[in-house]
């Protein structure tokens, strides 16, 4: 059988050994948790705010009941200054939840003591803790008829150097009773009783580490200091001083070795001192002197008496005929029950002034049947101290409450009939306390008890045995969950990243998880981030960041199991997606690659060795071709992709730009499909990263800046060999001054000569990279990402390097800038979309003239289905037998007069396009020549909408 054995005792914090409480109309509540007010009448349903209120109202027979049910403390100093009367006195007590549960406890506002009972009469304060003085606890002045009565002390704050007293009793108060309280260390004092004081009594208390004494009587007429334990005192345990008087019995002083310090100022003092004036008025005997065993030297006297030494009981004896029947050569080091057959059980004086019924814990005085008696009285002998030695009872671990889980009501059943002892003493009864605010049910051993749970909710039942002679143990059983008919829903809800001026961690993803409804019900909840992370979630609501390791869509699930076992979840899509990091543009690298070779390029040359990098935008431009060919871009260690990115003929300069995926630490790779070798100069415009801050990306319907046939711009006329015109773009056509990079579709046409265009920000030195390039006649176009200084001028120049003169048009399609409402990025494998000569894309025929194709571009090749802005493409007119131009833009809107590729009849032609898509995911592409093409089309990527769903 497997059997649950428990030492403790039953802690009966908010019952005590009083009176019964008055009758509700008799009680006045203090709860801070929730609805109360101080200037109502303390009803249970409207009970004060804090304990001052009730002292200052509170009549002569009345009981003040503190409750915190949110285990926070009451904050205050309280004073009180109403009395009650001998039939009907003031009680100020706790109400613990549970058995052994903790009292409400009151924590001192500033150096003043928690509680001060200041010239009153019959009142008594039990079950309460006291928490953290900064100096005294609890002062009793001027006051009579008075118990402090199972107090538990907290230990004073660090900063106060031990200086305070537990319980002070000034010398102007008499008929003090000190009972049942737990003083721990860090007081200079445990209980101090001042010159003039009377009638005090001090009985069965546990004093920890005085460090300057433990009970102190200084000039108190009739003291009864009785069944304390005070351990390891710094200075003298019990002392009685100043011309006291009264009794000593039944103490146990358990000394520790120590050196000197501040905080222990004389670790070699007696354990019990009784000064030359108070001698001949005190009795003592029946106390233990837990000063060592063996044979070894004692660190310290055992008693001062008379203000002479004497190390041990048998010599204070001898000289002084006090205790006769005191005990030493123990080591008792700690404030525990005494072990089995130790001489201090059952060898105390029953008869001793102030003796109680129960121990510090509220347990009965018993008859250990294993130790002869060596005490005085007739039926249950006490021990020595505070604490007395139960009999252990065995109880099987299955006598709990079962079932012990259900949605509510729920019936649940104790049966205990099995139980056994250590003394083999008989069960008498026992008992179960539900956990839910009923009455706690006693029956006989083997007597089921049956009890239903009708309210849903987390109960902690415990069950209670008691033996014949009174001894009991408390089994706290593991917890009865009454739930809710359905299961707790749960939420999660996510979104990226941002900083306070809108810049993007595009990989990064902050979850929201609310508090549960019925949070109670939760057993506990994981959050699965859909990447193969997930962390399980402490109570309440949480807000928990995430950062994935790849840009991509993952779904994030939250599941929530209750105490049933039941399960419900929560799911969102997160878009981990790239933000863009513009860089100065410049040539970073110029190579030669031979027919059919590769060059590749580091992660490094192109910048993109840093956090999260995913792909990087190039320009390229291709000079010297011995051959007509392509150029493709594509990841090194991937497979070649079918797609171009750069179309060229013999003896030709083209440029074209493209976005490759990247690692930090990965390579890209140039083919070149020519039979000649072609030489390639190569810029980084701008970087994508999952996991750095960055700007988002801003598709707009296309505005025209620039066009020197009409003076849109304020240039008329074509702009001569070697000039610029400079424009304003930032803060102007709809792009903010803050933007990072504009997106420029340019346009060179009415060629005088062969050339090219810079386009490139003002006021930089650096002169940015070249493109479109031209033949004389021919209409060039590019559309070119321009990384922009924020905030400076927001103007662009646009230079024609060529001899001769060339008109200029430019269109505005969009803008990065710090705007967290803007999209970001998703590279894909490179992939051709449409091909008309063999039908990828649907259509299996050339694009005829002033025709329009449309082309489905999200659902499909990682692309999502919805919340797609734009899509970055390549375009390639592969052999066009006329000259022309595509122009590409979102299905659904009015077709722009922008030139997204220009094609010259016998040689092949390639346009980077960053395209809106239309709401129905579709773009539009229109062949603006008079003669019908090919159209190629390949994916690079796409931008969403910054969201998570």
């Amino acid at each position: 059988m497997a059997v649950l054995v428990v030492a403790g005792v039953v802690s009966c914090w908010g019952t005590g050994e009083a009176a019964a409480d008055p009758s509700p109309a008799g009680t006045l509540y203090v709860n801070h948790d929730g609805a109360c007010s101080d200037t109502g009448t303390g009803s249970a349903s409207m009970p004060f705010c804090t304990v001052q209120a009730a002292a200052d109202v509170v009549l002569p027979g009345q009981t003040v009941r503190l409750e915190s049910p949110d285990d926070l403390p009451y904050v205050e100093s309280v004073t009180l200054t109403r009395s009650g009367t001998e039939d009907a006195p003031i009680t100020f007590t706790g109400a613990a939840l549970a058995p052994s549960g903790s009292p409400p406890i009151l924590t001192p506002k500033g150096s003043a003591p928690a509680l001060t009972l200041k010239a009153v009469h019959d009142v008594r304060i039990q079950s309460l803790g006291i928490g953290y003085p900064g100096a005294d606890a609890v002062a009793v002045t001027g006051s009579t008829g008075i118990t402090l009565d199972r107090l538990s002390f907290r230990r004073p704050v660090p900063s106060t150097g031990g200086t305070g007293t537990a319980i002070g009793v000034d010398g102007a108060s008499s008929g003090v009773t000190v009972s049942r309280n737990w003083i721990p260390d860090g007081y200079a004092y445990g209980v101090r009783a001042q010159s003039g004081a009377s009638q005090v009594t001090v009985t069965t208390n546990v004093v920890t580490t005085p460090r300057r004494g433990g009970i102190v009587m200084t000039g108190t007429s009739g003291a009864a200091v009785t069944s304390n334990t005070v351990t390891a005192p710094c200075a003298t345990g019990i002392s009685l001083d100043g011309a006291s008087s009264g009794t000593v019995e039944n103490n146990v002083v358990a000394s520790a070795s120590a050196k000197q310090t501040d905080s222990c100022p004389a670790p070699t003092a007696p354990l019990y001192f009784v000064s030359a004036q108070s001698a001949d008025q005190v009795t003592s005997d029946y106390n233990a002197a837990a000063n060592g065993s063996g044979t070894s030297a004692r660190p310290r006297p055992e008693y001062a008496w008379a203000d002479a030494p004497y190390t041990t009981a048998v010599s204070l004896h001898d000289a002084t005929g006090q205790g006769a029947h005191d005990i030493d050569g123990l080591n008792l080091p700690s404030t525990t029950a005494p072990p089995e057959h130790s001489a201090l059980i059952d060898s105390a004086d029953a008869h001793a002034p102030g003796e109680l019924t129960t121990d510090v814990d509220g347990a009965p005085l018993v008859d250990d049947p294993l130790v002869a008696d060596t005490g005085t009285g007739s039926t249950a002998r006490p021990d020595r101290g505070a604490i007395e030695r139960q009999d252990s009872i065995i109880i099987p671990s299955d006598d709990m409450p079962s079932p012990s889980r259900g949605v509510a009501p729920v019936v649940t059943s104790v049966k205990t009939d099995d139980a056994t002892t250590s003394w083999g003493k008989p069960i008498a009864t026992y008992s179960v306390d539900f956990g839910d605010g009923s009455a706690p049910v006693t029956q006989a051993p083997g007597a089921p008890i049956t009890h239903t749970y009708a309210t849903p909710g987390v109960y902690s039942p415990a069950v209670t045995v008691t033996d014949a002679d009174g001894s009991s143990r408390t089994v706290r059983s593991p917890a009865v969950d009454a739930g809710t008919t359905a299961a707790p829903a749960t939420s999660l809800s996510g979104a990226l990243v941002t900083t306070a001026d809108g810049k993007v961690d595009a990989g990064d993803a902050l979850f929201t998880v609310p508090q549960p409804a019925n949070a109670w019900e939760v057993a506990y909840r994981v959050l699965a981030f859909g990447d193969g992370d997930q962390e399980n979630l402490a109570d309440g609501p949480r807000k928990i960041e995430h950062q994935y390791p790849a840009a991509g869509s993952y779904t994030a699930t939250l599941t929530q199991t209750d105490l049933l076992g039941r399960t419900t979840t929560a799911r969102v899509t997160v878009h981990a997606a790239d933000a863009f990091l513009p860089v100065a543009a410049r040539y970073d690298a110029e190579r030669t690659i031979p027919a059919h070779g590769v060059l590749k390029l580091s992660a490094a040359t192109v910048h993109a060795d840093s956090d999260g990098v995913d792909a990087a935008r190039l320009r390229i431009v291709t000079s010297g071709a011995k051959a007509s060919g392509t150029l493709t871009l594509y990841t090194d260690g991937t497979t070649r992709p079918g797609t171009s990115t750069v179309s060229f003929g013999a003896g030709r300069t083209v440029s074209n730009e493209a976005t490759v995926k990247v690692t930090p630490t990965g390579v890209i790779d140039l083919y070149n499909s020519s039979t000649g070798p072609v030489t390639v100069n190569v810029a980084t415009l701008g970087l994508q990263s999952h996991a750095q801050f960055g700007r988002t990306y801003h598709p707009a319907a296309p505005i025209r800046l620039l066009d020197t046939r009409s003076g849109t711009g304020g240039h008329t006329g074509a702009v001569a060999g070697g000039h610029s015109v400079t424009l304003t773009v930032s803060g102007a056509h709809g792009v903010p001054a803050d933007a990072d990079a504009v997106v420029l579709n340019v346009v060179a046409t009415t060629t005088k000569g062969s050339g090219s265009l810079t386009v490139s920000p003002d006021s930089t030195v650096n002169p940015g990279v070249s493109g479109p390039y031209w033949t004389t006649g021919q209409t060039a176009s590019a559309q070119i990402v321009v990384p922009m200084a924020p905030l400076i001028n927001g103007k662009v120049v646009f230079r024609n390097n060529s001899k001769s003169s060339a008109h200029l048009i430019a269109d505005v399609v969009g803008w990065y800038g710090p705007t967290a409402t803007g999209t970001t990025f998703q590279p894909v494998s490179p992939v051709r979309i449409l091909n008309t000569r063999t039908g990828t894309g649907g259509k299996i025929a050339e694009l005829g003239a002033h025709a329009t194709l449309k082309l489905k571009v999200t659902g499909a090749h990682g692309v999502p289905a919805n919340g797609v802005s734009a899509v970055d493409l390549n375009l390639t007119v592969p052999s066009p037998t006329g000259s022309g131009y595509l122009v590409a833009y979102a299905d659904g809107t009015t077709r722009p007069d922008v030139h997204t590729a220009d094609y010259t009849s016998g040689q092949p032609a390639a346009g980077a396009a960053l395209v809106k898509v239309g709401t129905d995911g579709e773009i539009d592409l229109y062949n603006a020549g008079s003669t019908a093409i090919d159209v190629n089309t390949d994916l690079l990527g796409d931008y969403i909408l910054n969201t998570v769903e």
